[in-house]
């Protein structure tokens, strides 16, 4: 039995008339009566009682019909999910995040997302780069916002840069720099630094030591730290300064003295990151909503950092 038999038969019996039938399935009346032979055939009863004046369904062939009926809803709610699914309406959306970097930016893309997406399951995860591309390998992420991809990682991931972002110079409050409009990277020589550990974020640790490096010093680093909240944490207490992305983001109270550099780091970029090829209709859809939301993103960004907006496109 195919569906074409029930929907045939399902007709037949709403009209009791194979004419009518013929005519609202735009279906050749004796394909029509076939169809309702072999169906007979099958379920071995027969389904209506036929004379020249009338048509009439047996008693198998209401208890036929009303089983039909569901199964023909069911195909079309079937069918209707599957659509909405390709179009990215209802599934799972497994994101993973740096949240120091993505803090500025995830709140109103999740808020715009599950306004337009409020049957979609939203799964956030924390996860520095390594971890986000380890999940990918197994299966268990569908996009990540992360790093730019390394040269030998791109043949299997693609990536669309979200913003730019510059180093800054994290101060305690009460630190003498903390006066100064710009602080020259070659006054925190001598100070202990507190970074965020070079495991979690090594292209960010390589960055701070190879500016320094050009200002003509290696950090003195005291403290690695696996959270950025944590960075702030030791700064604000007077345990050292730190190099840190204009846009990541400590805790509410925090009273970190935050001031450009006079000489600009190499840009720290955050991407939207998926495996080649992926088709999740849900990653898709998040990705249209981001796209859309870039260009106040990245002015947003560029007056934080202290940078012109159409800086922001260049990698």
């Amino acid at each position: 039995m195919e569906l074409r038999h029930f929907r045939y038969f399902a007709a037949v019996a709403e009209h009791l008339n194979y004419s009518e039938a013929s005519r609202r399935l735009h279906v050749a009346q004796p394909a029509i009566s076939q169809t309702i032979l072999d169906l007979e055939e099958e379920v071995g009863a027969q389904l209506f009682t036929r004379s020249n004046r009338k048509v009439q369904l047996t008693a198998a062939g209401a208890v036929l019909l009303a089983e039909v009926q569901g199964i023909l809803e069911r195909a079309e709610g079937a069918k209707r999910a599957t659509q909405r699914a390709a179009r990215g309406e209802v599934g799972v959306l497994r994101i993973g995040f740096i949240a120091p970097a993505a803090a500025p930016i995830l709140p109103p893309l999740v808020q715009t997302f599950r306004r337009q997406y409020p049957e979609v399951e939203l799964q956030l995860h924390h996860m520095n780069p390594d971890a986000q591309f380890a999940a990918f390998e197994e299966g268990g992420l569908d996009l990540g916002l992360s790093r730019p991809l390394l040269s030998e990682q791109r043949p299997y991931f693609e990536e669309e840069m979200i913003y730019s972002d510059y180093l800054v110079a994290v101060l305690p409050p009460r630190h003498p720099l903390a006066k100064e409009s710009k602080i020259q990277l070659q006054k925190l020589a001598s100070e202990p630094f507190v970074l965020f550990h070079r495991i979690g974020a090594p292209g960010l640790f390589d960055e701070v030591v190879a500016l320094c490096g050009r200002a003509g010093f290696s950090p003195n680093v005291q403290h690695e730290t696996d959270l950025m909240t944590t960075v702030f944490l030791l700064v604000e207490s007077g345990l050292g300064v730190s190099l840190a992305p204009s846009c990541a983001q400590g805790l509410e109270q925090q009273k970190t003295i935050r001031r450009p550099l006079t000489v600009q780091s190499n840009t720290l970029c955050l991407c939207a990151i998926r495996p080649r090829g992926s088709k999740s209709p849900t990653a898709e859809a998040f990705l249209e909503i981001l796209r859309a939301q870039i260009p106040g993103i990245r002015k947003e960004v560029a007056a934080a950092c202290g940078v012109g907006a159409g800086r922001q496109g260049e990698r």
